[in-house]
């Protein structure tokens, strides 16, 4: 393996392990399905997104914070943050 090669590989595996790191996931612990609301620090677009009971949503902010929203209630995250629902609320 050439010196050149290997600094690709090592540049590849950073960009990958960075971004993964830098996304707030959404984990569900209740038997039910929740759509969730996502904006992006202060952006008038918001999305929506589905996670299924007992399931998870990675990578849903790549904004330095996000407001994340599910029937009932809305809390904020930054984006290296992890969000649980747990008895119909985010737990932090």
């Amino acid at each position: 393996m050439t010196m050149c090669n290997l600094i690709r590989i090592l540049g590849v595996a950073i960009f990958l392990w960075a971004g993964g790191a830098q996304a707030t996931d959404v984990i569900n612990q209740d038997k039910k399905e929740y759509k969730i609301r996502v904006q992006g620090e202060g952006k008038l677009s918001i999305s929506s997104y589905t996670v299924r009971a007992g399931g998870s949503i990675y990578g849903l902010c790549g904004y330095s914070f996000c407001t994340f929203e599910i029937p009932g209630q809305k809390v904020a995250a930054k984006k290296d943050g992890r969000l649980t629902i747990r008895g119909g609320k985010f737990v932090k």
